[in-house]
This record gives C-alpha cells, sequence and structure tokens, in this order.
C-alpha cells in the first residue's frame, strides 16, 4: 500500500473546445396535413424508402421524397435528408394511431387483468384492470378499451366522447379524444401484462396532440421552434393566393434564412407574381400539368432539390439554379411565354432545341424581393449557407472559451473565428474574387467603410471585414460588418463572328 499519488499532484485530462453549435443542413421541409405527422413536430429521414416505409408508397410525401433523393447534381452529389411538418388545416382531437400490430387475438384473451395509464391535457387516468378472456375479434378489443376509458365521466367529454377504433388497413387500434381542442396526450405502462405492446401504442406509435386549426404562419413558426434545421420549404396542400402571400411574409421577415417554393399556373401567374413580388426568398415556379399531383411531377420542388443537395464543404461547390435537368414535362415551349415569365420572374422548366435535339432544363433561378434582396436563387443559397456557418462559429466561441473580452484582444478572437469561416466560402465559391466594381459599388463600399481602398481588398481578394466592441447600455456588443462579392452566374453567353 502507499500513499495515494494525487494527493500530492492532481492532473485532470479532457479534450478542449469540444462544445460546438451545429450548423444548420440546408435540406427541405414538406408541410403535409397527413394525420401520420403528430402535431408541432417535425419528422426527418434519410432515403425515400423510409418514407415510403412509414407513410406508404402510394402517398403524396413519398413520391416527393422519390423525386427528392432521385436527383444527383452535376458534382454528383444528392440530398441526404428530408424533414416533413404538420400543417392542421382542420382542428384535430389528441390522437394515437398504433404501429401495425403484431399480437394475436389469442394474445388477447389471455389478457385477464390488462391496464395502462392515460394521460390527456394532464389529467391520468389507470386504464384497467380489463379482462380480455370473452373477446371474438380486435373490434371486441377496441370495445373494450374504449368503454373503459369513457368510464372516466368525471373528467368531461375528452374521456367520455372518446374512440376506440380498430382499423384493419394497419391492422392497427387508434385512438381519437372526445374534443376537439389544444390538448396534450400521452401513455405510459403500468403493472402487469404489458398492453401497450399489445395494442401497439408503444415506441413506433404515432401519439399526437390535439390543435385547433393553424394559420400558415402559426404552422410555419410551430415547425421552426420544433427544428430549424432545413433550408427551403413548401407546402402539399393547394394554397390559396392569399395563403401563398401570408407564407411569403413570413419568410421575408427572417431575413435571408429560408427560401419558399410555391408552384403556379400558366392561367394565374400575372396576378399570383404581382401579389408576391415584394417578399424576399420566395421561388414561384409553373407546374405541368398543372395539377401538381398528375404524373407525380413536382416542378416547384426542383430547386429545393439542388439547395439540399449542394456540399458546401466541397471546393468550387455552389450552384446555377438554372440549366439544371429533372425529368420533368417542360410548361414552356416557346419564347413568347419564355420571355413573359422571365419578366415576371416566375421559374419555369423550359424546352430548347439544337440541332433537332430537344434540350429540357429549369429556368430561371430566380426569387421575389426588393433590389436589395438577392434574387438569384444561387446568391440567396449561398447567403444563407455563409451567414448561418458564421452564426454557429460565433455560437461555438462562447460556447468553447472562458471569456470573448470587450477589448482588442476579444475582437481580434472574433475576426479569426470569422475568418475561418470566410475561408472556406472562398473555398465553395460562395465568395467570387476578381470581380469588377462599378463606381456605385466602390462608392458605397468606401462610405460603409470609412476606407477609400477598402473596394480595391473587396474586389482583389472578395472581401473586407471589420468589428468594433461598443457598450450597449450596460452590456459589451461585438458588431462585425463583412463585404464581399457574390458569386453571380452566367446565364447567356452572346458571341461574335468575323470572318474576313
Amino acid at each position: 500500500m502507499s500513499i495515494a499519488f494525487t494527493k500530492y499532484v492532481d492532473i485532470t485530462s479532457s479534450v478542449a473546445a469540444t462544445t460546438f453549435a451545429n450548423e444548420r443542413e440546408l435540406i427541405g421541409r414538406i408541410f403535409s396535413t397527413n394525420v401520420f405527422i403528430p402535431t408541432q413536430t417535425t419528422l426527418e429521414f434519410t432515403d425515400a424508402d423510409s418514407v415510403g416505409v412509414y407513410f406508404g408508397t402510394s402517398s403524396e410525401e413519398y413520391k416527393r421524397a422519390l423525386y427528392y433523393f432521385s436527383f444527383i447534381s452535376k458534382s454528383i452529389t444528392s440530398p441526404n435528408k428530408i424533414s416533413f411538418s404538420r400543417w392542421v388545416d382542420v382542428a384535430v382531437p389528441p390522437t394515437i394511431h398504433g404501429k401495425k400490430i403484431t399480437a394475436t387475438l389469442a394474445d388477447f384473451q389471455a389478457v385477464l387483468d390488462g391496464s395502462f395509464y392515460l394521460t390527456i391535457n394532464g389529467v391520468t387516468h389507470l386504464i384497467g384492470p380489463i379482462n380480455f378472456s370473452t373477446v371474438l375479434s380486435f373490434a371486441d378489443v377496441a370495445s373494450l378499451v374504449q368503454i373503459t376509458i369513457r368510464s372516466y365521466t368525471g373528467s368531461g367529454a375528452m374521456w367520455s366522447s372518446s374512440i376506440v377504433g380498430y382499423d384493419t388497413s394497419g391492422p392497427r387500434f387508434n385512438f381519437s379524444g372526445g374534443l376537439i381542442i389544444d390538448a396534450t396526450i400521452s401513455v405510459a405502462p403500468s403493472v402487469g401484462p404489458d398492453m401497450l405492446s399489445l395494442l401497439g401504442w408503444n415506441t413506433g406509435a404515432i401519439i399526437s396532440n390535439g390543435s385547433v386549426v393553424e394559420t400558415i404562419t402559426t404552422a410555419l413558426t410551430n415547425s421552426v421552434n420544433d427544428s430549424n434545421n432545413f433550408g427551403s420549404f413548401l407546402f402539399i396542400p393547394a394554397l390559396t393566393l392569399a395563403q401563398q402571400t401570408e407564407a411569403a411574409i413570413w419568410n421575408d421577415a427572417l431575413d435571408n434564412l429560408y427560401q419558399f417554393y410555391t408552384p403556379v399556373s400558366l392561367a394565374n401567374y400575372v396576378a399570383y407574381s404581382a401579389a408576391l413580388a415584394p417578399y424576399s426568398g420566395t421561388g414561384m415556379t409553373v407546374i405541368s400539368p398543372e395539377n401538381p399531383g398528375v404524373h407525380n411531377e413536382y416542378a416547384e420542388q426542383s430547386p429545393m432539390n439542388v439547395l439540399a443537395s449542394t456540399d458546401y464543404s466541397a471546393q468550387n461547390s455552389v450552384q446555377n439554379y438554372m440549366y439544371q435537368v429533372f425529368n420533368l414535362t417542360p410548361s414552356v415551349t416557346d419564347t413568347a411565354t419564355s420571355n413573359a415569365l422571365d419578366t415576371a420572374r416566375v421559374n419555369y422548366y423550359g424546352s430548347t432545341q439544337q440541332s433537332g435535339n430537344i434540350i429540357n432544363f429549369y429556368q430561371r433561378g430566380v426569387l421575389f424581393g426588393g433590389s436589395d434582396n438577392p434574387l438569384d436563387m444561387n446568391t440567396y443559397a449561398n447567403e444563407q449557407w455563409l451567414k448561418d456557418a458564421a452564426g454557429a462559429q460565433i455560437m461555438s466561441l462562447f460556447l468553447a472559451l472562458n471569456e470573448i473580452p470587450a477589448n482588442a484582444k476579444g475582437k481580434l478572437i472574433i475576426l479569426t473565428g470569422l475568418q475561418s469561416v470566410i475561408d472556406r466560402a472562398l473555398f465553395n465559391g460562395t465568395i467570387s474574387v476578381g470581380k469588377a466594381l462599378n463606381t456605385t459599388q466602390q462608392l458605397f463600399i468606401s462610405q460603409i467603410t470609412g476606407d477609400n481602398n477598402a473596394w480595391k481588398q473587396v474586389q482583389n481578394i472578395g472581401y473586407w471585414i471589420d468589428c468594433r466592441i461598443v457598450l450597449v447600455g450596460l452590456e459589451y456588443k461585438a458588431i462585425y460588418i463583412l463585404i464581399y462579392t457574390k458569386d453571380d452566374v452566367i446565364r447567356k453567353v452572346e458571341g461574335s463572328h468575323i470572318l474576313v
């Protein structure tokens, strides 16, 4: 025996700076009214097969996921994740959609004292004990459970008017509360036979809180509050112009966080584009056929596929959203319609031909918004990534360091952290180097920076950055300014052939 060495020297080992803020994945988020999506909940999937298993291969969700995951970019990358959120367009009670049952009728008949706990809106009851020995069908099982739950009359109509049914298509057992209101719901096992497993109300069941009707704004806000891990969104149900405008206004207020994609027909694009034109980040695409469910064609979803497939960790990975090829029926095949849609800043899948060969591709990859907003999908997407990467980097500094002092050292820490993001932006092509600046741009940069030569730096190396520490009230904050030359794309080439 000996005295512990740690009494004299005690060294603690750990890995430094391991707490980081994750960057958002710029994946697609699809809003659906499907009851298999719990209210105020986000579901994520990494492949179309998983979507098919969850929703069924005949579902709209699966068909869109199939179109999404089948896209391969010019950089040989594909989307690696998709998410779904619920839009409650019709009020719903608290519900349980059980998973596919594996229990036999004999399994239930063997239960003489089955029970479980059910909680609705904070009220908990022990459901049971229930004797299933005399049941002759799964419908009898559902009826016994329903009778037992309804017996709690003192808890109101939520319990006394509830419904338990057996769905032969699952097969599964489903529950619906008796009131259509905002109400939470959960289940828990009790002692004795595992009734939740027999009913399929354990892990894998779809347990959804009750909800009143959600506006578009409420659905979007609830979804972001649950998870902001997405870069673009669209709605499966056809939205009215008022609802599309509401979504566009919500998105515009978030300042370059998400892109909203919405379909339009050739018959109504003039009115719809005029209504949505002021709102940044909204991309409108002509659908063909005009019913998006026909032939499983989803032209408005095409830029979502491109954004989700962009790998910002790779060199020169930024993408031009025009000239992207999809398995779609062209909605525009004549120059006059093409020109009219271009003027209205409405996108479409168009057809041209060269030497008798038909060439179809997405056109023109633009968004609505004002002159101070990014109007190209690629520029907007790049700023989405850069803004998020910078935010994640700064948060990582806060989490990893003891402090960021309000002095020159703190300024250097912030600029050093941001430089790593800038280096990545130069690597992936978000920041364009060597783009000539016009006189107006030069003067603007000089005015913003207070440096008459700052524009030269922006033009020559692609960016200018500075940071200052200011006292606001009783707290210090750092304010940084990053000016960079955005990645513009060429959409047309004109040439002159001079023969001498």
